[in-house]
């Protein structure tokens, strides 16, 4: 069972059935349970299957996992969720504001929602602090490269009441990222003093005194405390009272705090607020004031949902929680829908018409919230025949249209027509419009949800710079690699036009993927970069997605049309898009990056002797792979594996070696069926490995040459039988190995459907048969 306090009020607790000498009739009672109680249950498709789908099968057993399902299937109460993933392994899950489906031994990439909050117009204050230039005369020197950004990190309250190795864990990672963005930007302009924050009013009446700048002064008084998102401000980070009353007497009360010198101060508070409720929910965060010059933020703050850090197998690994800081500290600095309409040009002049009398800009959207930006920040474009499964229509996209972005956009793309980077358009205020659009930067850190391994672009980056604000040093940005040169056909139009097009030409559909949705086809694979295992997310829901997003006019074994408009993608930000991901494997901190050491399984769970190392890539499995155990007595598959991490060896001009086990396998070739054969463990392996592109692998190396590829591929199948005469050598020659010789029949003993009939009546003619 699960541990469910973690998930509050949307939890669930989960039985896994994969063991093929459990007693599914306790499994069964449990299940009925859990069903009542909206719990969710998994039942490992790797035997059972294929035993369900034989009707002669009537075993108590069998009856009552048929019972179980048949009470799954039944169960429509709003809040159940029922989903079947690729592989026909069924789950029964409750509906939550982003779906993250359990899958059995692992799961797809957990998904880590980012929520941002704007403050209204009645929260939105400008402090009294300023730039070292006035607003009507020239502009302040700008700084060297020798000078770093000064973030003043704050602590609340809040994170001294976590245990000492969460507190660590939040300190060590918000350092890890404010280091980041200390480094890789520094504001244009210099504040002329300490920061001081204005406190904040009881209502949004208020008087506007002129200085050489303008000054907000509360109407009577002002609130006995100034809040910053989450969190109250100390008040040796505030300034005077400033107040105005009715005879319009203007006064400051009470004395100043001593103030931060710093260029931004980041309080960092760890608070179950509301908006932690959704279980994907790691951080939340808002800006809170502007600089009274320039507009540029000058406070934020980021909330980490503590239950999020709790719990063994579901915490989250620290390079996760760092890059979710990053992004959160991004949304306070600049990546905001509520800060697009303060956003100035090169010269530092307001790209949004301001009023003259507020300095406030001149039009604001009550239902969005926010001050409505210039069309030189921001425009919506028509894309025309917008290709989904119940004919075309006019989709509407947000694009972010300032020059430095665009131009990246489309160098990124190689799409010299495109009007700017999208901008997301689904999910709820704090998600939408303020995170890049995730069907087309899938991995970039700010799509608003973390899916994989991510990386801040120069796309990115680019949004600082054209804010106004900041230099930046593009040093800082990693390639985004998603969507990389694949054109404007990829850029403006659907996944759906693009899968369909690429299938008629016979073309990888790459970004996307498809994958069988009937049982046992489900295949893990290697991503693009051979850096990690990814296994295609298509997945069926309990109810058709919405149609401009369904994709499939068909799908193999699946007549029901129905049925069919339940496909998609697994991420709903990525409009329903399917596409290969990373893996977490369940109750451990394990991921599918082969590059983290950390990723290494026992010695016990290793079924193809994978390694996993800062050395290491991902390799495509050419067959399944088979271990025999118990000194070779016994045979079992290792499947669904398609693919492992292995150590590798670039050797110039002849290849590269992968080292598996004790053994090194050259690859000469791309498309080369690499034979394995090794002994490991008390236990012998066999299989095939697929070479990849010698590019892919050691290309990255100075100097180093890849062999010619050539003319023709041979191929290099080994015969089963030849195979099996190998193992049949290797066993004999390890355990002197004495029994009669394996037949085809033994190969699919694990898998096929009269499994437990099979083995009866082989154990009974043969104690020492393969199985």
């Amino acid at each position: 069972f699960r541990n469910s306090e973690r998930f509050g009020p949307h939890s669930f607790d989960f039985i896994f059935i994969n063991d093929d000498k459990a007693n599914y009739l306790q499994y069964y009672d449990l299940s009925l349970q859990l069903i009542h109680s909206n719990g969710l249950i998994a039942i490992d498709n790797t035997l059972w299957n294929e035993r369900l789908l034989n009707e002669n099968d009537t075993s108590i057993e069998t009856i009552a996992i048929r019972q179980t399902n048949k009470l799954v299937k039944n169960d429509n109460r709003a809040d159940i969720r029922f989903l079947r993933l690729g592989d026909g392994t069924t789950i029964l899950q409750k509906k939550i504001k982003m779906v993250c489906l359990t899958k059995p031994v692992f799961i797809i990439h957990e998904c880590f929602a980012s929520v941002h909050i704007s403050p209204d117009r009645h929260q939105l204050q400008y402090s009294f602090v300023r730039t070292v230039s006035n607003r009507t005369h020239h502009r302040a020197k700008r700084w060297t490269t020798s000078d770093m950004f000064h973030i003043l990190i704050h602590y609340d309250a809040s994170v001294t009441k976590l245990s000492k190795d969460e507190q660590n864990l939040i300190k060590e990672a918000v350092d890890a990222a404010t280091g980041y963005w200390s480094n890789a930007i520094r504001p244009k302009y210099k504040l002329h003093d300490r920061i001081r924050l204005a406190r904040q009013c009881p209502s949004r009446k208020m008087f506007i005194v002129e200085n050489d700048y303008s000054i907000y002064y509360c109407s009577e008084k002002c609130l006995s405390e100034t809040r910053c998102g989450d969190i109250i401000v100390p008040d040796e980070h505030l300034h005077q009272c400033h107040v105005c009353t009715k005879d319009k007497k203007c006064e400051r009360i009470g004395s100043k705090g001593g103030g931060v010198d710093a260029e931004f101060i980041l309080y960092v508070s760890a608070i179950e607020t509301n908006r932690c409720e959704p279980v994907d929910t790691l951080a939340t965060a808002s800006f809170c004031q502007l600089e009274s010059d320039q507009d540029r933020p000058i406070a934020g703050n980021i909330n980490v949902c503590p239950r999020r850090l709790r719990g063994d197998h579901n915490s989250i690994d620290f390079d996760r929680l760092v890059s979710t800081i990053k992004h959160e500290i991004l949304h306070t600095l600049v990546f905001s829908s509520g800060l697009f309409a303060f956003f100035r040009d090169s010269n530092g002049d307001p790209f949004t018409e301001r009023d003259p009398a507020t300095r406030w800009p001149k039009i604001y959207d009550e239902k969005l919230q926010v001050y409505t930006p210039s069309d030189k920040v921001l425009q919506q474009v028509v894309r025309k025949n917008w290709k989904t499964r119940s004919g075309t229509i006019d989709k509407i996209t947000t694009m972010l249209v300032t020059p430095k972005v665009k131009a990246i956009v489309r160098e990124h793309f190689g799409c010299p027509t495109l009007e700017g980077a999208e901008l997301e358009n689904q999910g709820s205020v704090g998600t939408a419009l303020t995170h890049w659009e995730k069907r087309l930067f899938e991995h970039e850190i700010m799509t608003g949800t973390y899916t994989q391994e991510s990386v801040i672009s120069n796309l990115t980056l680019a949004l600082l710079e054209d804010s106004g604000w900041y230099d930046v040093s593009y040093a800082f940005g990693k390639p985004l690699l998603w969507g990389r040169n694949l054109g404007c056909d990829f850029v403006k139009t659907s996944c759906k036009e693009w899968i369909d097009s690429k299938l008629e030409k016979k073309e990888n559909p790459y970004p996307f993927c498809i994958s069988s949705p009937k049982p046992n086809h489900s295949k893990r694979t290697c991503a693009y970069t051979h850096d990690k295992v990814v296994m295609c997310n298509l997945v069926e829901y309990a109810d058709p997605i919405p149609a401009e997003y369904q994709i499939f006019d068909s799908l193999p074994n699946i007549t029901d049309q129905n049925e069919i408009a339940r496909f998609g993608g697994h991420v709903m930000l990525a409009d329903y898009c399917p596409y290969n991901q990373e893996l977490t494997y369940k109750n451990t901190n394990r991921d599918s990056r082969c590059y983290r050491s950390e990723n290494q399984p026992s010695s016990r769970e290793n079924y193809a002797l994978e390694k996993f190392s800062s050395g290491s890539k991902c390799f495509d499995h050419g067959s399944i792979w088979e271990q025999y155990i118990d000194q070779c007595r016994r045979k079992r598959y290792i499947a669904p594996q398609a693919a492992g991490c292995y150590h590798f060896e670039c050797i110039s001009s002849k290849g590269f070696y992968i080292n598996i086990g004790k053994d090194k396998y050259l690859c000469e070739y791309r498309g080369q069926n690499v034979t394995i054969l090794s002994a490991e463990h008390d236990s012998v392996y066999a299989g095939t490995i697929i070479c990849p592109d010698c590019q892919i692998i050691c290309g990255s190396l100075d100097n180093f040459q890849c062999p010619s590829q050539p003319n023709f591929y041979p191929v290099q199948n080994i015969q089963q039988s030849n195979l099996r005469a190998s193992v049949h050598n290797i066993c004999k020659h390890l355990y002197k190995f004495n029994q009669l010789p394996m037949s085809d029949k033994t190969d699919q003993l694990h898998i096929k459907s009269h499994i437990l009939l099979i083995f009866l009546i082989f154990s009974f003619s043969s104690k020492n048969i393969l199985i």
